[in-house]
C-alpha cells in the first residue's frame, strides 16, 4: 500500500462512508474495497466536524459539473487517485476518460479494479506521470487529442502544491487546452491554511505529518484562474446555494466577511 498516498485512501474511505448514508449525495460502490482498513484508519485520524460533509459536497458538485458537460468527449482527471467515476458515472457513448496520477498508484488501482470486476462505462486510459514532470507529453501519448475541447477536473489537488507549482499547473492546462475547454475543481483560501478553526488546527498538522501538507490557498480564486488563462464562470464556497445539497449547517457567509476559512469550488472556461 506504500504506492497509494494517504490522501487517496482517506478520500476513498470518506466516499465509502457517504455511500452508506440513507441521504447519500452519491454512491460509490467500490470505495469501501479501495479504502481498506488503512483508509478507514486514516478517516478516523483526520475526522473533524464538517470534514466528511465538505468532501461529499465537493464530490457531488463535481458530479453535477461532469453531468452538465456530458457533451465533452474527452475528460481528464488530474491526480485521479482512487476515483471511480469511470465506473459509477453514466458516460455518453464515445467518451474517453484520461486518469493522470503517479504510475505506481494507477498500477495498484488497476489491479484492485480488476479484482473487483469493475466495469468501466467509458474508454478509460491511465496516464502514469508526476504532474511536476512532462505530463502533457504523456497525455498526448495516451491518445488525448489537443484539437478537441476537454473537461479538466482537478479534485483535491491544488492545495497540495506549492504556490508556484499550483499557478504553473493552472497555466499549463490552459496552454494545452483548446478553446471551449472547461476546468473545474476545488481550492481553499489562504485564510483556511492559517485559521484557528477546528480542521486547520487539528487535521492539517496530521496531514503534514503523514507526508501530504496543504501548501497553497487563494483568497481570490477568480484571480488565480484569470491569471492562468481561464475565464471563471462559477465560484462557490462550500455551503453556498448550489454547493450545499442540504448537507451544510448554517447560512452561507458572504465573501466580504474577513477572517473566514473558505473551501472554494470552481468552474472556468477557456475562451479565445
Amino acid at each position: 500500500m506504500k504506492s497509494v498516498s494517504a490522501t487517496a485512501l482517506w478520500t476513498a474511505a470518506v466516499r465509502a462512508g457517504e455511500s452508506q448514508r440513507e441521504d447519500a449525495l452519491f454512491v460509490d460502490e467500490l470505495a469501501e474495497e479501495l479504502a481498506g482498513e488503512e483508509g478507514h484508519a486514516l478517516r478516523a485520524r483526520y475526522e473533524r466536524p464538517g470534514a466528511a460533509n465538505s468532501l461529499a459536497i465537493r464530490t457531488r458538485y463535481l458530479d453535477e459539473v461532469i453531468a452538465e458537460h456530458s457533451g465533452f468527449r474527452q475528460v481528464v482527471f488530474l491526480a485521479a487517485g482512487l476515483d471511480t467515476r469511470s465506473v459509477r458515472t453514466s458516460w455518453p457513448a464515445g467518451t474517453t476518460l484520461f486518469e493522470v496520477d503517479h504510475a505506481d498508484l494507477l498500477e495498484w488501482k488497476e489491479q484492485r479494479l480488476a479484482e473487483l470486476d469493475a466495469k468501466h462505462g467509458c474508454d478509460r486510459r491511465t496516464v502514469g506521470v508526476d504532474l511536476t514532470e512532462d505530463w502533457q507529453r504523456a497525455l498526448l501519448a495516451a491518445g488525448w487529442d489537443p484539437s478537441v475541447p476537454t473537461l479538466w477536473v482537478a479534485e483535491g489537488l491544488l492545495y497540495y502544491l506549492p504556490e508556484t507549482a499550483a499557478n504553473d499547473l493552472v497555466r499549463a492546462i490552459a496552454d494545452i487546452a483548446p478553446i471551449g475547454s472547461v476546468f473545474t475543481g476545488d481550492i481553499v483560501s489562504h485564510q483556511f491554511l492559517i485559521s484557528e478553526h477546528d480542521f486547520p488546527q487539528h487535521c492539517l498538522p496530521l496531514l503534514a505529518e503523514d507526508g501530504s501538507p496543504w501548501q497553497f490557498g487563494s483568497d481570490q480564486p477568480e484571480s488565480l484562474l484569470s491569471a492562468g488563462g481561464w475565464e471563471p464562470t462559477v465560484i462557490k464556497c462550500v455551503g453556498d446555494e448550489g454547493a450545499s445539497f442540504g448537507r451544510w449547517n448554517g447560512p452561507p457567509i458572504p465573501r466580504h466577511v474577513p477572517g473566514i476559512p473558505r473551501f472554494f469550488l470552481f468552474t472556468a472556461t477557456k475562451v479565445g
